[in-house]
């Protein structure tokens, strides 16, 4: 499949994945999958007449379909991401690392080219993505949760038991370049192949959250150049993360 700019930087690691293999043992992976799955339906999201109602029209069932798909794959990227969370609060860095690629894994579902068969929800998104240059250009919970993965994972490469600074910079760097369509100007999201055009009208708090993340994302590639010795770089770095969270 030929990825866009949004998840250029996903690792080789299959994308099958088994979650009771990756969860913290005192996690309940029974009961985090139930949650993620909507209590225990089949992730392929078979919708029975009576959970939509006989009335419902051919249009309303394919919506209800779309969003049940997404939260379903947010949900799978949440329960991933918290795993990766328990094993840094046990300072076992390599093992959340493999975690948190798993969920950029299961992120790259949603902004991989390839033919969508019955994954029909993914079609509109992928015209969007395309017609952005690669960029998702429509503020989710879903992309938020994937730039914070992608910190996180830059933030366990930089760990002594993993000592892969290139990585740790490689994922910081590509947090930016996602975030550049919210965090260039409050109220506008940037569009377009080139990102040369301006859609207005998005609210404030997705700057915000944005610049937040950006922040994050700088202090990040600051903190990894500065490891390298590359201090005229990580200055700078630096001094835009302070003025981003300025912004803030």
């Amino acid at each position: 499949s030929k990825s866009v700019n949004v998840i250029s930087q996903v690792s080789s690691t299959p994308t099958k994945l088994d979650i009771s293999s990756v969860a913290p043992a005192d996690v309940d992976i029974d009961a985090m999958e139930e949650k993620a799955h909507g209590s225990g339906e089949s992730s392929t999201i078979a919708v029975k007449e009576e959970e939509v109602g006989m009335s419902t029209s051919d249009k309303d069932l394919e919506s209800y379909i779309s969003d049940r798909a997404w939260d379903i794959l947010y949900q799978t990227v949440a329960v991933l991401k918290e795993a990766g969370n328990e094993a840094v609060r046990s300072s076992l860095y390599s093992l959340a690392a493999r975690r948190y690629d798993k969920a950029i894994n299961y992120c790259s579902i949603a902004y991989l080219e390839f033919q969508v068969g019955n994954c029909a929800f993914l079609a509109e998104h992928q015209i969007v993505i395309s017609g952005n240059g690669g960029y998702e250009c429509r503020w989710s919970p879903l992309f938020k949760l994937l730039i914070q993965v992608r910190l996180n994972l830059s933030m366990c490469f930089m760990k002594e038991e993993m000592n892969d600074v290139k990585s740790a910079i490689s994922q910081a760097t590509t947090s930016i370049k996602e975030l550049k369509p919210f965090s260039t100007e409050k109220g506008v999201v940037l569009t377009g192949k080139r990102l040369d055009r301006r859609r207005g009208d998005e609210p404030e708090s997705t700057y915000l959250e944005a610049k937040s993340l950006e922040a994050k994302a700088l202090f990040r590639l600051g903190s990894a150049q500065l490891s390298l010795g590359d201090y005229d770089d990580a200055v700078k770095s630096l001094y835009r993360s302070i003025k981003a969270s300025g912004d803030n």
